[in-house]
């Protein structure tokens, strides 16, 4: 088994990141060391350890003056837009639209979304510390996101990128392990094993003899212990290995269950669950693998992350966060919403559903919405220091505080008018609640008022009472209600006419909003137009 194992890790020679020069600048180090953890932890029903795989290498006009190589491949103009979205090299399209790692209001969000989806670290796609290629920006994303955990109670790992080494020049790695010495193993939430550091590898692809490790490890206090890819360990030696761990191959998901059936043999034993893998390599003009896994929804990861589970391992990694050059994205996106970290929240026993994750979207949202308003981003940082510790109801009571208040941001263009909107089937009004929209017998409360406006030559529903913008972009079962910018067609709508009442048709997917199922919320689908499920009085 481990010969099969070797030879399909053949494949992962393509499988990290693929490097694009960009102009060299000297790494940052870790600032604010000494942030106060967070007095509270996720409760899970799972005693592992659920770590979570984070890439460090997105870039944009606002972080580096241009988009980033992992954007854009060799094919992609992120600079066009289609429907609202922008022309990123990838299947998937991020929630909040492509990003700068290193933009504070993302990586508050990422983390956020992660401990409330019972992440308790997070593993770092580390670039190492030499001065070439894109690797001093990524370092220094990689060490902004590691000043933010101590305020979340998280921790870290490295999972070192081998491939970004020279063959022969061991000085290299011993530099990147003397940088880990000074700046990450002192730190006390960076991943111990009975109190020694673990540093993941995803090779060995450079160095291969265990005297070499023996040479790059030489003096490091306190010696790492190394966790090589499955079948790996006789190559860093097995005084420097403490285990192996698996990673995503094209022989899904055999090689995994193989690793499993020996996972209780490793010291340090390292389970992995993905959604899929759907590379965009060959559309992309870049070199890597063609071959995919088929999501199925959420089953491939939901199967996996079943078998993790039930395997002996101590440690599960979930591979990844946002690499979306392979198409491993589990965080929110346009196709799959939260629904691989509703997963998880279920699956590990996580009390928190997707109610917590959107309200941290709201967050993000704001932080972005109000990003010139000192005021309101004081309070902000209050809402954060409430989800830090677990205090939902204070950060969704200063969340509403904050969307309702009087305040009109710039980017907002005045309402012509206010109205209602009832239904001609049910003769019940449209109002929100809590990023949805509902409907009831009432028209007198504040959040069943509804206003038009003209943006860019369409026509988008604002809720008056909240300032938010009635949408479909997650493709829920219900319409949602949320902040959500100006330029995305999941906000435009058409006003139809018909005998005498309006029709909402929705200008990104060409579906009518309707009260059809009875639900208790407004959806928007394919419906005939004599359904009078979908005519509206808009007055």
């Amino acid at each position: 088994m481990r010969k099969l194992t070797i030879c399909l890790l053949v494949a992962l020679a393509f499988l990290g990141c693929k490097k694009n020069a960009v102009e060299q600048n000297g790494h940052d180090l870790i600032a604010n060391k000494t942030s106060v953890r967070a007095m509270t932890k996720v409760t899970k029903s799972t005693s592992k350890k659920i770590f979570m795989h984070w890439m460090p290498w997105f870039e944009t006009p606002d972080s580096k003056g241009a988009w980033g190589y992992h954007w854009k491949m060799n094919t992609q103009n992120p600079d066009i837009i289609v429907n609202g979205k922008r022309q990123i090299a990838a299947y998937a399209y991020p929630q909040t639209g492509p990003y700068a790692s290193s933009d504070p209001d993302i990586i508050e969000y990422q983390l956020l979304l992660m401990k409330y989806s019972g992440v308790d670290g997070v593993m770092i796609d580390w670039p190492g510390t030499r001065v070439l290629y894109d690797y001093p920006d990524n370092l220094a994303n990689s060490n902004a996101l590691i000043s933010k955990l101590n305020a979340l109670g998280l921790q870290f790992g490295i999972v070192e990128e081998d491939r970004n080494w020279d063959a022969g020049m061991a000085a290299n790695a011993h530099a990147d392990f003397t940088y880990m010495q000074s700046n990450y193993f002192n730190q006390s939430n960076y991943l111990k094993v009975n109190n020694t550091p673990v540093v993941l590898n995803f090779g060995p692809i450079t160095f291969h003899q265990p005297s070499e490790w023996d040479q790059i490890l030489n003096g490091i206090t306190p010696k790492p212990k190394i966790i090589p890819l499955y079948g790996y360990t006789s190559q860093v030696g097995t005084n420097n290995a403490g285990g192996e761990f698996p990673w995503i191959y094209q022989d899904h998901p055999n090689v995994v269950n193989n690793y499993y059936a020996q996972a209780a043999s490793f010291p340090i034993s390292v389970g992995v669950v993905y959604p899929g893998f759907n590379p965009f390599y060959q559309a992309g003009g870049a070199s890597g693998p063609t071959w995919q896994i088929a999501y199925n929804g959420t089953s491939t990861f939901s199967g996996m992350l079943d078998k993790a589970l039930a395997s002996s391992v101590g440690i599960i990694q979930f591979a990844t966060w946002n690499d979306y050059g392979e198409g491993t994205m589990i965080e929110p996106t346009a196709e799959f919403g939260y629904s691989f970290l509703t997963t998880m929240q279920q699956k590990l026993g996580v009390g928190y559903t997707q109610h917590e994750l959107e309200l941290i979207y709201r967050l993000y949202q704001y932080r972005k919405q109000y990003k010139t308003d000192n005021s309101k981003q004081s309070q902000l940082n209050q809402v954060f220091t409430y989800f830090a510790n677990q205090q939902v109801s204070n950060a969704e009571t200063l969340l509403n505080t904050i969307g309702g208040g009087t305040t009109t941001p710039p980017t907002q263009p005045p309402a012509t008018g206010t109205i209602n909107i009832k239904n001609k089937w049910l003769n019940t009004f449209l109002y929100e609640d809590n990023g949805q929209v509902k409907y009831g017998s009432s028209n007198t409360d504040a959040r069943s008022k509804w206003a038009l406006e003209q943006v860019n030559g369409h026509t988008r529903i604002k809720n008056v009472s909240t300032g938010h913008y009635l949408n479909i972009e997650h493709l829920y079962s219900y319409a949602e209600s949320s902040v959500i910018p100006d330029s995305y067609y999941s906000s435009y709508w058409v006003l139809e006419d018909y005998n005498g009442f309006k029709r909402l048709k929705n200008e990104w997917k060409g579906t009518y909003l309707n009260l059809e199922n009875q639900s208790g919320f407004a959806q928007c689908t394919a419906v005939p137009n004599t359904f009078d499920s979908s005519q509206w009085t808009l007055n």
